[in-house]
């Protein structure tokens, strides 16, 4: 092989994609160890710690809001007060 065809086959692999193995999503054991919980077990303790995030979150939400419209009805009150004044 002259210069050439080495030049030819370095060039050849530019325009090819690498090889990419495919994503492991999940591993499921095989047996049951002493204590552990089962994998519906799990997902059913998961969704019901996101459940009560997103319940705390909205409180949260809804506090400041109330906040927000606390201090909005004050100078809404002090504003009135100002231009019944006058």
């Amino acid at each position: 092989m002259g210069i050439f065809g080495i030049a030819k086959k370095g060039f050849g692999m530019l325009g090819r994609k690498a090889k990419v193995s495919p994503t492991i999503t999940g591993v499921k054991p095989k047996s049951k160890i002493k204590g552990s919980k089962s994998v519906g077990e799990m997902k059913t303790k998961a969704g019901v710690s996101r459940m009560k995030a997103a319940g705390f979150s909205l409180n949260q939400t809804m506090k400041k809001t109330g906040e927000n419209i606390d201090k909005l009805n004050k100078s809404m009150e002090k504003n009135i007060k100002i231009l019944r004044s006058k």
